[in-house]
């Protein structure tokens, strides 16, 4: 009786652990595809914001000010000549801070909610 039990708890394993890899299983656990319609879109708002003048992090897309040199969401170094503007300052550069902003657009130090002016 012992053996049988065993023989029935390893089939069950072995199931659970077989599962999700047979066929048609991988498919539907993907990520779902980007469509055509998407990447339209995508592309779309990328040329409504360069014709507008806008400048995009191209680490994570979002709008940074002609001056910056890093970008206040994701940190990232941002492309082009940069000139340095006057304002609340940050506390390792001494550049200009906007409310909000996560990090230092022109050294990438990390600001925190307490460290914004």
């Amino acid at each position: 009786m012992g053996i049988a039990v065993f023989f029935v708890l390893t089939l069950v394993v072995a199931g659970i652990i077989a599962y999700p890899l047979l066929p048609g299983r991988a498919a539907k656990q993907s990520v779902p595809a980007v469509t055509d319609r998407d990447i339209d879109r995508a592309v779309d708002n990328l040329r409504r914001g360069r014709s507008r003048g806008g400048h995009f992090c191209p680490a994570c897309g979002r709008t940074y000010q002609a001056e910056d040199l890093f970008c206040v969401r994701c940190g990232h170094a941002l492309p082009g000549d940069k000139v340095i503007s006057t304002g609340p300052a940050c506390p390792s550069c001494g550049a200009e801070i906007h409310k909000g902003d996560q990090f230092c657009a022109k050294c990438g130090h990390r600001t925190g909610a307490g460290e914004a002016a």
